[in-house]
């Protein structure tokens, strides 16, 4: 068993440098060096670099993943649970800013990690289900998609690491709940949708007149 304060500056520096660098360019020896070991001596706490990477990935994708369930078990009304869905989706990215970041670059979509992928899968059901429940009871009006508009609102929040700082002008919860009103406003309020096939009339235009030559 690893001891807890080497363990944890091991993963520290690990996820600094798979964000910073990237996972294939990241070597065992840059992490030992970075925590002051040989490479040999990570073998006591891994067998492997992949075993490193689901390491710092780990706690946060699983703490995201028990959090929406919990809530998706809840009688609270779909309005409700996609607010706190969100809020919980964007502290725990704020709390975990830098393995969170690392497992949105090195894991998610990833079809040739089936354990990720099947967590990435569940994350997206049980969000889309509380949306089909918007549907169903007539909450969520304007949805035509319940897929489409689940996918926009992960994509929406995940795009954070590209541009949030954490500690910065902006507070992880108003960030969330400016997230809540633009995707909540946007299912609830129907808008008035042009038709997709229109016979556009052609705008009459008047050719220039050449000019005379003297």
């Amino acid at each position: 068993m690893p001891r807890p304060s080497r363990w944890n500056e091991i993963i520290e520096a690990a996820a600094e440098a798979f964000r910073t660098n990237g996972f294939a360019a990241t070597s065992l020896e840059d992490i030992a060096s970075a925590v002051g070991m040989w490479k040999g001596s990570l073998y006591h706490y891994i067998n492997s670099k992949e075993d490193l990477l689901f390491a710092v990935v780990r706690g946060p994708a699983e703490e995201i993943l028990n959090q929406l369930r919990e809530l998706s078990d809840t009688d609270l009304p779909p309005t409700e649970k996609i607010r706190r869905a969100t809020r919980s989706h964007v502290q725990i990215l704020n709390s975990n800013f830098v393995y969170a970041s690392v497992y949105l670059q090195e894991i998610a979509g990833r079809r040739k990690l089936p354990e990720w992928t099947a967590m990435d899968r569940e994350y997206l059901n049980l969000l889309e289900s509380i949306v089909r429940e918007g549907v169903d009871s007539g909450e969520f009006s304007a949805v035509t998609n319940p897929r489409v508009a689940t996918l926009a609102l992960i994509g929406s929040l995940n795009w954070l690491t590209h541009w949030y700082r954490p500690g910065g002008s902006l507070h992880a919860d108003e960030i969330a709940d400016q997230f809540c009103d633009l995707f909540l406003g946007g299912l609830i309020t129907r808008k008035t949708k042009a038709p997709r096939s229109q016979t556009i009339t052609p705008i009459k235009t008047t050719k220039p007149r050449a000019r005379r030559t003297a």
